[in-house]
């Protein structure tokens, strides 16, 4: 009988004292609002593993007092859609800018750089093929291919307006180290695109033709030929 009235007064104080901490909070929200303190801060509503691109179905809002922000919290969606994450984020967790890589994040290697559905390839060029090292990464470029047939040499061009992202080891496009010198030029492009540059590199001569930063037109001309030339 001792035990079983020791145990309902257990029950009766943990009601109280859950009660209280319910009220108190209320009371604190309340008084946050009140005072506008609150403003909404996104976090994860479902796990986040790292190097994940955020999307919209990943965050959610919730008001939190102004007090309990975390610095570099994200406020506007925006600020981390297409990003990655860095680490592994938990549901719940406020979205932290310093949790998250955007594309010119070294942190997120080559692969942050990449859009959803292409591909990075990697070529051989030399001063000639690489403009004397005046591509640099962020720019665009068409691939052109220098072919040896049957009694015949043609050139066509077989990319359009495919985006640099590094030359040699260098993804920024402020970065001048080894830019007198390209060895290797690594460009972004479907899968289909990325074939045909295979083929062009192991069967012709490839050269990059940069363009101008507003020119995204592909230009439909017929291969020029050597045979033609002489005539």
């Amino acid at each position: 009988m001792k035990n079983k009235l020791i145990l309902l007064l257990a029950l009766v104080f943990a009601i109280v004292a859950a009660f209280g901490t319910y009220k108190y909070l209320e009371n604190l929200k309340s008084t946050y609002r009140e005072s506008g303190n609150y403003t909404n801060v996104a976090v994860a509503a479902t796990r986040i593993p790292a190097k994940t691109p955020i999307t919209e179905n990943m965050l959610k809002f919730i008001e939190v007092p102004a007090d309990y922000i975390l610095p570099g919290s994200v406020i506007d969606g925006k600020d981390a859609l297409g990003k990655l994450a860095r680490t592994d984020i938990y549901p719940g967790e406020q979205i932290l800018q310093k949790k998250l890589i955007g594309k010119n994040d070294p942190a997120g290697g080559l692969s942050a750089k990449i859009t959803p559905g292409q591909r990075a390839a990697t070529i051989a060029v030399d001063q000639v093929s690489a403009l004397s090292g005046l591509v640099t990464p962020g720019d665009n470029v068409d691939v052109a291919v220098t072919l040896a047939g049957d009694g015949d040499t043609l050139t066509t061009t077989v990319l359009y307006n495919v985006p640099v992202l590094a030359i040699n080891k260098n993804t920024s496009p402020n970065n001048n180290k080894d830019k007198a010198n390209p060895a290797t030029a690594t460009l972004m492009l479907t899968p289909t695109q990325a074939q045909e540059l295979i083929l062009a590199t192991e069967t012709g001569a490839v050269r990059l033709l940069l363009r101008a930063p507003a020119d995204d037109k592909a230009v439909g001309i017929p291969p020029s030929r050597k045979n033609d030339l002489l005539h």
